[in-house]
């Protein structure tokens, strides 16, 4: 049986399709779960009152750091409850504020504190704990957006190496990050001509990330983005450090190929049942035998994904068969078993991150565009 980690509160927006309060707390013994919240809020909350309405362009506010910071655009804007996302200004260098969800802040604080060393991951740098707002540097773009752009491979697998890198500092401490997308690996670069050079990457959105004790799984949380999400997070099985790297296997391909692997249609994606159209590509291109038997074992029979999954299964056939990726022979055969070794159906049979670093088709290049 899987171990889990079992969630206290979840919430729902734009950008996090599912959240865990990381505030539940594992007591060894008997596994039972505190919820301390309520005590952390009284205190945040009788000493600073909590905004109900967004910023406006202008507002300044003085941080922990004593700096101020005067906003200048909000990016993102959600209500009940109030998670907002601004950019900012102080003393000539851009920042992005970040409205914290309601009672995670000093948990999240902790959490990032402990990987702030890593250069590729994005931590905060100062924040405001009666508001509950954290404020990070702000990257000048991101996966998504960049790889648009003519790169060179080698600049492309550097920026994959790089994130890669961030990954397995963030499983060293067993945090899961839980989101892991295009739009959430943020970078800096410059340009000389038409020459692209990358100075930064970082991972961001650690405001998802859980920290899991050794050998706990998350369990029924819909993590993640429809296009990049693990097959066990849409059944809402066992989730973990496994599910960041299937997640970051796609993305790898987006990056390497331009190609987001499951991506349907509109009126698919918007459907209630979109799982079914997605899923149907997991197992198109990542199916093998061994990984969906394993991924069957993992969810359990009483899953009701475990007869969808073999419902799915059954619908390729001669005239419409599967399209492994292993069997993509137009793409680089060392990247294929990269990819194919995260994408394992089952999560248990997963490369690790630091396993992906290991792996031959980024070392063939050395440490080029690595930062």
């Amino acid at each position: 049986m899987v171990p889990y980690l079992t969630p206290v509160t979840s919430f729902c927006t734009r950008r996090i399709i599912a959240r865990t309060s990381p505030w539940a707390i594992l007591v060894p013994g008997n596994w039972r779960l505190q919820n301390h919240v309520a005590s952390s809020r009284r205190t945040i909350s009788s000493q600073f009152p909590v905004p109900k309405e967004p910023f406006t362009q202008g507002a300044t506010l003085r941080g922990q750091s004593g700096r101020t910071y005067t906003i200048y655009g909000v990016l993102a804007e959600r209500r009940d409850p109030l998670l907002c996302v601004y950019r900012a200004s102080a003393e000539g260098q851009s920042f992005v504020i970040k409205n914290m969800i309601p009672g995670e802040y000093e948990y999240q604080q902790d959490l990032q504190k402990s990987v702030a060393s890593c250069p590729n991951l994005r931590t905060v740098v100062d924040g405001l704990p009666g508001p509950e707002l954290f404020i990070y540097p702000f990257l000048e773009t991101n996966f998504l957006q960049f790889s648009q752009k003519s790169l060179s491979v080698a600049t492309r697998k550097g920026m994959l190496k790089s994130a890669l890198a961030s990954l397995a500092a963030l499983y060293e401490k067993n945090i899961a990050h839980n989101d892991i997308k295009p739009n959430n690996i943020l970078l800096d670069y410059e340009k000389t001509g038409d020459t692209f050079s990358v100075t930064k990457v970082q991972i961001s959105d650690l405001e998802d990330a859980l920290i899991l004790p050794l050998g706990k799984y998350l369990r029924d949380g819909l993590c993640g983005n429809q296009l990049w999400r693990s097959p066990e997070s849409w059944a809402r099985a066992a989730q973990g450090t496994p599910s960041d790297i299937f997640s970051f296997g796609i993305v790898c391909i987006f990056v390497m190929l331009n190609n987001m692997v499951f991506r349907v249609s509109d009126s698919d994606l918007a459907a209630s049942n979109s799982w079914r159209y997605i899923l149907r590509r997991h197992i198109s291109f990542f199916g093998e035998e061994d990984g969906f038997q394993g991924l069957s074992q993992w969810i359990g029979e009483e899953n009701p994904f475990f007869e969808r999954l073999i419902t799915l299964a059954g619908t390729f056939n001669a005239a419409e068969p599967r399209k492994p990726f292993a069997t993509w022979h137009f793409v680089d055969a060392g990247f294929r078993d990269l990819v194919g070794k995260m994408t394992v159906l089952d999560p248990a049979g997963r490369m690790t991150a630091a396993q992906a670093l290991e792996h031959p088709w980024f070392a063939e290049s050395g440490d080029e565009g690595v930062l």
